[in-house]
């Protein structure tokens, strides 16, 4: 069970909660006036709060914070990664969440099979991804919400990710490209940024791979064995915070 409620609507120091949130704190945890809660907003903060009016005709209550308490901003952490069929991307971005992720791509690439057909389907599935991204973030205790940004074509990738810093880590999983570089041979900055990039179960093309490689990325393997790919996420994600001193 969620130990943290969420909410971006706070006025001073009144925070409201509405819908989905009102309703778990209402009708699962059976909160009453008066009662403690402790919520994040997603944007760094962390709120003690008590709560002081339950509408129950709007659906809504309101908290009196107590206390609040701000986290420092991380360094960058981005996510692209291929997107998978079956509704595999739910898992990945819960465990992004978990792993503190600032931002997912979902990236279509010359071997995604998943094919997204319209906008109103894009739009509706990049809502349920958020929402999914809220309810790890209140599970975790992670006190920033993921970005997650519309699936792109990976032809469209420099369009998203502009390299105007140079000091950004970037690293491409794929294990049978040529002279993939072993995990125990990275040199990261951990002053840097991080940007991650993992292709479908049939890897990058040679061309993806060239182009990535003109691009300054390094290239580099988990190891021997073949993973699919929402192990090969945790496993990438795990080593660089590892490394980064993040966990």
């Amino acid at each position: 069970m969620s130990k943290f409620a969420y909410t971006e609507s706070i006025d001073g120091l009144t925070a409201f909660f509405e819908g989905d949130e009102f309703r778990h704190q209402i009708k699962v945890l059976r909160k009453r006036i008066g009662d403690h809660v402790d919520f994040l907003d997603g944007r760094g903060k962390g709120y003690q709060g008590k709560i002081t009016v339950i509408n129950n005709l709007k659906n809504m209550l309101q908290a009196e914070i107590t206390d609040e308490e701000t986290y420092p901003k991380p360094l960058p952490l981005e996510l692209m990664v291929a997107l998978p069929k079956s509704g595999k991307l739910d898992g990945i971005v819960q465990k992004a969440v978990e792993l503190g992720v600032t931002k997912l791509t979902p990236l279509l690439t010359s071997r995604t099979i998943v094919s997204i057909s319209s906008m109103e389907k894009i739009d509706r599935k990049c809502r349920h991804w958020q929402r999914i991204a809220v309810a790890s973030l209140k599970q975790s205790g992670n006190p920033h919400l993921l970005k997650i940004d519309k699936p792109i074509d990976f032809t469209d990738l420099e369009k998203v990710y502009k390299d105007n810093t140079p000091a950004t880590d970037k690293i491409v999983f794929h294990p049978r490209a040529p002279g993939a570089l072993p995990v125990k041979k990275w040199r990261l900055n951990k002053d840097a940024a991080v940007r991650l990039l993992l292709g479908p179960e049939g890897g990058f093309s040679e061309n993806e791979i060239d182009f990535l490689r003109s691009r300054n990325y390094m290239i580099s393997s988990l190891g021997k064995r073949i993973m699919r790919l929402e192990t090969a996420v945790v496993s990438a994600l795990t080593l660089v915070q590892f490394i980064k001193g993040n966990l």
